[in-house]
């Protein structure tokens, strides 16, 4: 009879310790949303929940790419203790055998446990992924319901040597669904953002996102005291365009010309269309000599790229300021920029224009 109270007060401890963690995955991950902060963040805290909440030495969160024909590790850790993102990535399609995590997501096997894991696999595979690397392992899939089944949630105790038990299992199986339901929440919400933050043609960030980027980037540079160079571009006669060959074809040009400009920038540029065929691009770090080669060779870039599209050339105009050697302030920016555009305009166009020093 004690015995029976003990296992009933042991399995409401248990339970009560899931409900906690479920609780305080969820809150960190709306606050996480809140502040806008990374995915990788979150999988992060998964992790540190896994390992540190249920007594893991290592935990690895393997997720199905969009087109469902691989699974990749996106967190982890590996031997030294630490976080790693290693990009490993393993077949994934519905016919059982293609690989142990695949049958995880497609049911073909519901969970693995073992503390010998040579017993478990062939000598090939072992030799192949897991020699060195797992000890006291298990895995489970991680579900966002009965139904869909996002990726591999995988631990061992490569450290500890500690063999694990059913009750581990059962704790993971409860935990992955938990995980799962976050990370799902979180790709969701990144999915909402983007579009509030997006410009739907084009696929470059609009002009709601280019004022609250040009304000962060600006207080950074004031802070850290850091150059940071402003470009606006214009599309050269777009009216022509549009009333010659179409609205279709002249928002064709657009899509064309974002594309052009993006992989023009480095990753950190922010590339935005702030206008019917005006586009802006902050250059984080960038003065005013940096910031004009890189106007320069988008203007030559524009026009080599889409000289036939249209059977002329299609060409831009760009306007330049800089911080802090033509103004000390963000509306200065944006304000020198713009003139300088106009520059670029009255002198004849697919140009840059004149640099123009604010008097303030």
């Amino acid at each position: 009879m004690a015995t029976s109270r003990i296992n009933r007060l042991q399995k409401l401890q248990l339970q009560k310790k899931e409900l906690q963690q479920e609780v305080l995955m969820y809150r960190n991950v709306m606050e996480s949303m809140r502040r806008h902060q990374a995915f990788e963040d979150i999988l992060k805290f998964i992790i540190d929940n896994v390992t540190k909440g249920l007594g893991f030495d290592r935990a690895g969160i393997f997720l199905v790419n969009e087109q469902g024909d691989f699974i990749e590790q996106v967190m982890g850790i590996d031997p030294t203790g630490e976080y790693e993102v290693s990009g490993v990535k393993f077949p994934c399609n519905p016919l059982e055998g293609t690989h142990w995590f695949s049958d995880l997501v497609h049911g073909h096997v519901q969970w693995g446990l073992s503390n010998n894991i040579k017993k478990k696999v062939s000598k090939e595979v072992y030799e192949r992924d897991f020699l060195g690397k797992v000890i006291c392992a298990a895995q489970v899939p991680i579900k966002v319901d009965a139904d869909k089944t996002i990726g591999v949630l995988a631990v061992d105790n490569l450290f500890t040597k500690r063999n694990l038990k059913k009750s581990d299992l059962q704790a993971l199986l409860n935990f992955a669904t938990q995980a799962g339901l976050a990370i799902e929440s979180f790709r969701l919400h990144e999915k909402v953002t983007a579009l509030t933050i997006t410009d739907p043609l084009t696929g470059v960030y609009n002009r709601r996102y280019f004022d609250h980027a040009l304000d962060f980037e600006f207080k950074r540079a004031t802070r850290y005291v850091r150059p940071l160079g402003l470009l606006y571009a214009d599309l050269d006669h777009f009216k022509s365009i549009n009333d010659k060959w179409g609205h279709a074809t002249g928002d064709e040009v657009l899509k064309k010309i974002a594309v052009t400009l993006r992989s023009g920038l480095r990753n950190i540029d922010i590339v935005t269309r702030i206008g019917g065929e005006e586009f802006a691009m902050i250059l984080p770090d960038t003065a005013c000599e940096k910031a004009r080669m890189v106007a320069e060779r988008l203007v030559r870039d524009v026009e080599k790229a889409h000289e036939s599209i249209l059977g002329r050339p299609i060409t831009i105009s760009v306007g330049m300021a800089c911080f802090p050697e033509t103004t000390k302030d963000s509306e200065g920016l944006k304000l020198l920029a713009d003139r300088s555009l106009y520059s670029a305009k009255e002198n004849g166009r697919n140009r840059v224009g004149d640099l123009i020093v604010s008097h303030n």
